[in-house]
């Protein structure tokens, strides 16, 4: 998994004044949990454009009085008006522990299907996955080559060593359709086909 280098300032003090305080100073307040004393801190809000702003995923290093935490950035407080980023919770990482990371998914290879007509349908852009720090993935990549017409890839289909997929086996993520323009081009293929049929039969 990629990582994200963050700088952090531990906050003297924590409530709402100092939360606003910090907002003024183009400063976010945030937390990191999870193992151990919640810290209470602070980082630039030009720092974590880069991470906030992405469909990537990553590992944050949180460096704060010059120790720094490795961690997963948890939720988002954004303004209702605005959008402006307003609190920041990070989940720091334990070595020995799994922990769950929702990652997105990535298709790719020129389908059998989509190369005979079908439309590739994506059912699902991200996953819910749990495995230990080390064995952490950004992005689930799935080779849909062999994806036929009217088959589906299904969670259950996908693996990955060291990490565990979660959901039903039976959720679809991936599937090759029929075009509306191709099942009419079929439709009408299929009855010019029996037409003659008809005919040698009143004959």
């Amino acid at each position: 998994m990629q990582t994200f280098q963050l700088e952090g300032k531990e906050r003297a003090q924590v409530g709402r004044r100092s939360a606003m305080d910090a907002r003024s100073a183009e400063m976010i307040p945030c937390v990191l949990y999870g193992d151990g004393e919640n810290i209470h801190f602070e980082v630039a809000k030009s720092a974590v454009k880069g991470l906030v702003y992405t469909p990537n995923v990553y590992k944050v290093h949180i460096t704060i009085n010059g120790a720094t935490h490795e961690c997963l950035m948890r939720e988002i407080q954004f303004h209702k008006v605005t959008d402006e980023v307003l609190h920041i919770d990070f989940f720091k990482l334990n070595a020995a522990k799994k922990v769950t990371c929702v990652v997105p998914v990535k298709a790719f290879g020129q389908s059998v299907g989509v190369r005979a007509g079908g439309k590739l349908v994506t059912r699902l852009k991200k996953l819910t996955i749990r495995a230990l720090p080390a064995n952490l993935i950004d992005k689930i990549e799935i080779d849909i080559t062999n994806l036929e017409v009217n088959k589906t890839i299904r969670v259950g289909d996908v693996s990955i060593p060291n990490v565990e997929i979660l959901g039903s086996k039976s959720i679809p993520i991936l599937t090759v359709e029929i075009p509306r323009a191709m099942r009419s081009a079929e439709a009408a293929a299929d009855k010019k086909g029996a037409e003659p049929a008809k005919a040698e039969a009143k004959s």
